[in-house]
This record gives C-alpha cells, structure tokens and sequence, in this order.
C-alpha cells in the first residue's frame, strides 16, 4: 500500500501522516515545495507534477483547500475557497487516472455546513443542500469528489469544527484565553458541531480500507459556550469578558462571522454505526 496526500502538511494532513507512518504505511505528500524525501512537488495552478513518483499510489486522500476561517469572504477570497478544492481535486483526479495505474480507494474530506444553519434540524447526510455560500461551496466540491466514485473504495468525510491542542480552531480560541481576553462569540447557545483530531486521523484510516460514502464526522453538536468553557478549562484559564454581540463579530468577519454565531446540528447516527469515538465528549479534549 502506498497512499498520496493532497493537502498533506496542513494541521490535519500532519497529525494524519504522522499516524500512518506509525503503522508502516508509505505515504507521500503532495505539496508546493518538496522539501523532505516524501514530497512530491505539484502546483494545480499551472497543472505540474512530478508524475514519475505516483506510478506504485494505491489510495488517495485529499485534504486540499484553502482555510474556510483564515480571511473575510470577499468575493476574490470566495473564489480562492472555491478554486483550492474544486480546481485542485480535478487536477487530482486527472493525475491518478493517468499516472496511478494500482489506484483502488479514495478518501476526500468536505464540510458539515451544508444545510444553511438552523437552531433546531439535525440534518443527516441524505438532507438537501442549503442555499449559502458554504452549502454551495460544498455541493460542488462532492461533486467533483464524485469523479472517483467509481473505485472500489470511496468515501467523502464531511468534517465538523475539528479540535485538538495541536490547532486549529483550538488554537485560534486558546489563544486569547492564555491572554486573558478570552469571550465567548455571540449568544453563546448556538450549536457548534465538532470532533476531535485524533478521531478524524482514524476515521481517514478506516475509509482508506472501508468505502463510507458521504458521512458525518462529529461527536457532538456542543453549544459555543460550552466549547470556549472547555478548552479555557484544558487551558487552565478562565473566561473574564462579556459574550461578543454578534453584530460586532459581523462587523469584523462579515458575512464568514456566521460560522461563529449560528448554529449547525448535525447527525453523527452512521459514524457510530462503524467507529468508536475516542474523544465523544468536551471532557476528553
């Protein structure tokens, strides 16, 4: 077995080579700048690569795509977010159908918020799109998944906010904890659905053998309270200042300060079909 990461050195696509190198699987980076004897050097953009490195690939993960937090929502960063997932995944697949001739499983990661948001749904994965810029960003991107549906192994992992002392949003919420500015966004009783690294590392492994198809990857739809409660608690700080109005959090992030002050409820009924959370709760971050 030899597996191709797309996205690989990213915070999840670290933690998740990391784990595979542990148990003796070969894994090889795709990535801009190769720098380690694992890298292999790409650029969707201009459509590069160096091909002779993927001749003995047998599964692929795709971990690519811009951070949907990291800036405003302008219309050049929509088309960044858009652009890194849907462009790069169909680089991907043109790559593996002409160079992976040994290619038989698929593993690609989207997001939970593709329903819209609501306070009171708990949506599963069969549910329609919704109509928002994320619901359509995803809906594109699993179509484009879709373009490896015909391997013998597929699966496409619909991520919730993934947390873990690592970082990530852990780390952006930590961060003015440890300053003691830390406060809790909007209401705070708006549902944050998340799961733990170390659980999305194993679920990948498992779709690497296993096809899943569409599947949620979350232990818990927590409320944002609870959430900045637990890592100030694993921080060793507490929480000094008044909840942020979601207006304000608007007035800064624009039209991405959704992501902080709505709710998503998501249905995590098949993942535990198959996996044993190791992390099910906010108390075992």
């Amino acid at each position: 077995m030899q597996v191709l990461i797309a996205g690989g050195t990213g915070f999840i696509g670290g933690a998740l080579r990391d784990y595979l190198t542990e148990l003796s699987i070969d894994a090889l980076v795709l990535t801009r700048k190769a720098t380690e004897s694992f890298h292999v050097a790409w650029s969707p953009e201009h459509k590069t690569c160096e091909i002779q490195q993927l001749r003995g690939v047998t599964h692929v993960i795709n971990l690519t795509g811009a951070g949907i937090a990291e800036k405003r929502w302008t219309p050049h960063r929509k088309k960044e977010l858009m652009d890194s997932r849907i462009k790069s995944t169909a680089y991907l697949h043109y790559l593996t159908q002409e160079h992976c001739p040994k290619l038989m499983g698929y593993v690609g990661i989207s997001g939970v918020n593709a329903f819209g948001f609501s306070d009171e749904k708990i949506h599963l994965e069969n549910d329609p799109f919704g109509s928002d810029f994320l619901s359509q960003l995803v809906a594109e991107w699993e179509t484009v998944h879709r373009a490896f549906e015909g391997l013998p192994v597929f699966s496409v992992l619909r991520l919730g906010m993934v947390l873990s002392p690592r970082g990530g949003a852990y780390k952006k919420i930590a961060q003015p904890l440890r300053w003691g500015f830390g406060a809790v966004p909007g209401k705070g009783s708006q549902f944050v659905p998340w799961i733990h690294l170390n659980d999305v590392v194993e679920v990948i492994h498992h779709g690497i053998g296993h096809s899943l198809g569409i599947t949620h990857l979350i232990a818990e739809n927590s409320s944002m309270k609870e959430v900045t409660a637990a890592i100030a608690q694993k921080e060793h700080r507490k929480i000094y200042l008044p909840n942020i109005p979601p207006f304000m959090i608007r007035l800064i992030f624009g039209e991405m300060g959704d992501l902080l002050t709505e709710s998503v409820r998501i249905s995590n009924e098949k993942l535990l079909s198959f996996y044993e959370l190791k992390h099910p709760t906010l108390s075992t971050l």
